[in-house]
């Protein structure tokens, strides 16, 4: 063996930080992170549990890294299907379709809601992270409200705080009913059926309520 050879041989391999990264997200996404160990991701990506270390400082990071992907490559690009000036309802209904699509890219459910029930085995950083995306997505919607209340689609007397927050536990639920296995066109009727009341008009002057 030549002295290159012997070089090459204790040469440690590339650390591969995206398929790290990849194998994270898949894992905690289809598994939820009360139902993976970092232990497993590595064996899964075919890289050291010191190696992780030293690379992202620890689980709390990896986890923080993986979240940070889900939310470029899957979250912005859901969000953009279902903006838009169009009427709230249609909105919604869009939301509630992706949602429930049995057929989409990627395991059923959501990565983002499944970290949300385990607040327990979340480090600071992914936490940071986790609450960042929901104010932003509570923010979105909020807006889809004050939107949809110029259009006159939703009542004034409808708080858009308690609005904007009745949409995201509605999604986050069925997202997480879903992870779970629920049937999908249950969960699309029960869904459609709570948001009917937010673009419900209001009763006539004298009607019985």
């Amino acid at each position: 063996m030549t002295a290159a050879d012997k070089a090459a041989v204790g040469r440690p391999r590339t650390f591969d930080r995206g398929r790290v990264i990849e194998t994270a997200v898949d894992s905690y996404w289809r598994d939820g992170v009360d139902g993976v160990s970092l232990n497993e991701i590595c064996r899964r990506a075919g890289v050291s549990k010191p190696g992780v270390y030293r690379e992202f400082g620890g689980e709390d990071r990896l986890m923080d890294a993986a979240l940070e992907s889900y939310a470029a490559t899957v979250l912005a690009p859901n969000a953009e299907k279902v903006t838009g000036d169009r009427p709230l309802r249609g909105v919604l209904a869009d939301m509630v379709d992706l949602m429930t699509d049995a057929d989409r890219a990627g395991p059923a459910g959501c990565l983002l809601a499944n970290l949300q029930q385990s607040p327990e085995r979340l480090g600071p950083a992914v936490r940071t992270r986790v609450d960042a995306l929901r104010a932003g997505a509570r923010a979105a919607y909020a807006d889809l409200v004050d939107q949809a209340k110029q259009r006159g689609e939703v009542p004034t007397t409808v708080s858009t705080t308690v609005a904007a927050a009745l949409i995201d536990i509605q999604c986050t639920t069925l997202l997480v009913l879903m992870a779970h296995g629920e049937d999908p066109e249950m969960l699309r009727a029960q869904a459609t059926l709570a948001f009917t009341a937010l673009t419900k008009p209001d009763p006539p002057r004298g009607a019985s309520r």
